[in-house]
């Protein structure tokens, strides 16, 4: 999986198509509210989607008929595809929106034919407005589904709200739409998706055992490692250790930067002198961005957020939503890599313990004594896209392989704007990947501090 931004995409010019339901059921009103991920996200949305994207090669040119197909079969698949959100008239916290489920078992797509791009910059330009047109999370569907189709190979799409997604839902799609696409263009194949597919467990379930989980007593610990962390950031939340040079409160467009810090051989190098020296590698990433920030600003605490995701149940592996919850972590420099890693392992699982409690709830609990003066927050992903559904390969696929995964898989993100900085690194068979956000005027700022990174993670 090739992590990147829509400026960034590798687009090859070709006609795009999308998929449209023909007609709308708009269903009910579901009775639990929203996670408390996406009340935030969604009251925070300004008419601006944050959407997530992704997309697979397949050969020759799309056959429209089997694609249909395999997105009818796909969509019905997963709950939260059949979500829209509504706010409600009272303007109180409790009801301040819900979730429209739309019947979506008997959903049929027509498909139409967007434009024909004929250059690189036509094909971003296109999508971007279509992805931006349509998820939208106020109406249902709040994603996009289309193909650019060429003669030679051609690229399947699919984007969402951030509000029904997450970055692992990414590998789901495009791995289970991959299956049935390819199982659809075999001559006389009418294909079930539960006899090929993994049971999915239900996004709306989740929910709903979220919405009934108590809010935690004042007194509890974990509300005060929350306090304890926020506090350590003057009473907001946590932001890049570098100076930015853009006041607080004020927004810019966004940059963005993609790069790969270690190949195949190198990653594998890594992994195991993480393991020799008694740590993991995303310790060791972490301890990189310590590591960096006291080197650049003398500081030896850097403290940032790092999602993790809440698939704790088998049942939820191959669910597609939004199962994230936030931790925080304070990284202390310490002499090098490994020894600050080692630290780094040893208060993850307090920060780990910290991530049960949600935000919304960590802010409910703390009210004033939290004010955030930026919007974005300073955060730290990692995914190992090897453990994902469909697993990593290389790029291109290899004669041989034991299992067909998708060809050329890549996962893309809206550029909008930005206060602070978002690293997200990746873990494939390719090597190791950081992807990084951050606001236009920083850019020397952040990219020396990559630079800084990059030689730490490759310093044996």
């Amino acid at each position: 999986m090739h992590i990147t931004f829509l400026d960034r995409f590798e687009a090859r010019p070709g006609r795009i198509l999308q998929w449209t339901p023909s007609e709308i059921s708009t269903g009910s009103t579901y009775p639990v509210p929203p996670t408390s991920n996406q009340q935030l996200h969604l009251a925070g949305n300004r008419g601006d989607t944050t959407w997530l994207a992704a997309t697979f090669d397949v050969p020759g040119p799309i056959d429209t008929d089997a694609l249909r197909a395999s997105f009818e079969e796909w969509t019905s698949r997963h709950d939260a595809l059949s979500c829209s959100f509504s706010q409600a008239e009272e303007a109180d916290e409790s009801s301040a929106l819900f979730v429209d489920v739309a019947d979506v078992v008997d959903l049929r797509l027509r498909e139409e034919t967007v434009a024909d791009a004929r250059t690189p910059e036509q094909v971003r330009e296109l999508l971007g407005e279509r992805l931006d047109r349509w998820c939208n999370p106020f109406a249902f569907p709040a994603y996009f589904l289309g193909a650019i189709t060429r003669e030679d190979q051609s690229t399947v799409i699919c984007g969402f709200d951030h509000a029904i997604c997450d970055g692992w839902s990414m590998s789901i799609a495009i791995t289970e739409i991959s299956t049935l696409y390819r199982e659809y263009t075999r001559a006389e194949r009418n294909p079930i998706a539960s006899d090929l597919l993994p049971e999915p467990g239900s996004f709306l379930n989740y929910c709903f055992r979220e919405s009934a989980t108590a809010d935690p007593e004042p007194g509890d610990h974990r509300i005060a490692g929350w306090r304890s962390f926020l506090r350590a950031c003057g009473g907001d939340t946590p932001h890049f250790p570098v100076d930015l040079g853009l006041p607080a409160g004020t927004m810019s467009p966004q940059g963005t930067d993609t790069r790969m810090l270690l190949d195949a051989d190198e990653a594998e190098l890594f992994d195991q002198n993480c393991a020799d020296h008694r740590h993991s590698s995303f310790g060791a990433i972490l301890a990189s961005i310590g590591l960096a920030t006291t080197q650049l600003t003398e500081k030896r605490d850097t403290r940032l957020l790092f999602p993790v995701h809440t698939r704790r149940e088998p049942r939820h592996n191959h669910t597609f939503g939004w199962l994230v919850a936030n931790a925080p972590m304070t990284v202390t420099s310490m002499d090098d890599l490994h020894s600050t890693a080692r630290a780094v392992n040893l208060a993850f699982h307090e920060a780990l313990s910290l991530s049960s409690v949600s935000s919304r709830q960590v802010l409910r609990s703390l009210g004033p004594e939290v004010s955030p003066t930026r919007r974005d927050i300073f955060s730290v992903s990692y995914a190992d896209y090897r453990t994902m559904p469909g697993g990593s390969r290389p790029r291109e696929s290899r004669p041989g392989d034991s299992q067909p995964a998708p060809i050329n898989p890549q996962q893309l993100s809206r550029v909008s704007s930005a206060d602070d900085v978002q690293f997200w690194f990746s873990r494939t068979h390719d090597g190791l990947a950081v992807r990084t956000r951050f606001p236009a005027p920083a850019a020397q700022a952040v990219l020396t501090f990559l630079e800084c990174v990059s030689e730490i993670l490759s310093t044996p």
